[in-house]
């Protein structure tokens, strides 16, 4: 199965990717080289947990960001 993959991480890249059957988003993440404690699978808009097997042939990819808060000044 053909899958087409929109990754939005920093900026925009589309890629196609074949996966076998009974692959899981997990593997898809693999085969794009993407950790998958980084980014977050979206199919229609909903997330998806890596280990569910892949039923869609057109996928979001989004790059967690997180980070801290700077010095707190007492003021």
């Amino acid at each position: 199965m053909m899958v087409r993959v929109k990754i939005l991480a920093g900026g925009v890249s589309e890629q196609s990717v074949e996966v076998d059957d009974g692959s899981t988003y997990g593997d898809v993440l693999a085969q794009l080289e993407l950790n998958p404690e980084t980014v977050i699978v979206m199919v229609d808009g909903i997330p998806v947990p890596v280990d569910e097997i892949v039923s869609a042939d057109y996928l979001e990819v989004l790059r967690i960001v997180s980070g801290g808060c700077g010095p707190v000044s007492s003021g």
